[in-house]
């Protein structure tokens, strides 16, 4: 919700994530300038939770100083999660070494914070598993989660953290669908990733935070539960995961 797109219109798009009972909402960064804009939105919008970091699709124009940057502001109170971090190999194949040592290079910063990752990864599965299992020594979350359900096992084996947005809804989803109603609760989460991955009723538009609500009904009726049960649920999965409760 820090893209440029809701810039005009924020209090708006803040306002109905509240009538929709969305509590938290977690801005990604993923560079300094969005992040020294989001620490301007949580003096409004103190509720806002800041994670930051540097994109795998953006290796190519991440310097040695953004890194210092990063080391040097990485341990602000206001950001409690390293992320979006990860590989993608889906439009660009040339930089595949380049993103696997920015990847850990940002893994082995947040072991030495202590601060969980975010991790994106597509288009290469097993690489993204082999260095989370070799490097990773703090809290994990699959962000968007579209692989297949023995590597979610896999995941979950390593406790993980699964997310899943709006591709839920969606018809043709099979496996998504399939991994949101068999992932364990106490390690479920909900997200929108917006602007993308508008869930159905609204897909074709820009997502907005409020719409996460439509993930989270879509699980409620395949999973049989109230709507209740899940929102304390996924509240106290979140609070565990970002170190606010044990």
């Amino acid at each position: 919700m820090n893209d440029e797109i809701y810039r005009e219109n924020l209090d708006e798009y803040m306002q109905r994530a509240l009538s929709f009972n969305v509590g938290r909402n977690m801005f990604i960064c993923m560079n300094r300038a969005d992040l020294e804009y989001t620490f301007e939105l949580k003096e409004k919008y103190p509720y806002i939770d800041i994670a930051f970091g540097y994109h795998p699709e953006d290796v190519k124009d991440i310097t040695e100083d953004d890194l210092v940057y990063m080391e040097g502001i990485i341990n602000d109170p206001r950001i409690i999660a390293i992320g979006e971090i990860g590989l993608d190999y889906y439009w660009d194949k040339t930089y595949k070494e380049e993103q696997k040592e920015l990847f850990i290079r940002q893994i082995d910063l947040a072991n030495k914070v202590g601060k969980p990752i975010l991790i994106h990864s597509r288009s290469r599965a097993q690489d993204t598993y082999d260095i989370l299992k070799g490097h990773a020594g703090v809290k994990v979350l699959m962000h968007c989660f579209g692989e297949s359900a023995e590597m979610m096992r896999e995941y979950l084996k390593l406790g993980y953290y699964i997310a899943f947005g709006g591709v839920v809804t969606f018809k043709n989803a099979r496996i998504p669908k399939e991994n949101v109603i068999n992932v364990p609760l106490d390690r479920l989460m909900l997200e929108t990733d917006c602007p993308y991955m508008t869930p159905v009723p609204y897909r074709g538009k820009a997502n907005e935070t409020a719409y996460v609500r439509f993930v989270g009904e879509f699980v409620c009726r395949e999973r049989g539960i109230e709507e209740a049960v899940l929102q304390q649920q996924l509240m106290d999965n979140y609070e565990r995961f970002f170190n606010e409760k044990d």
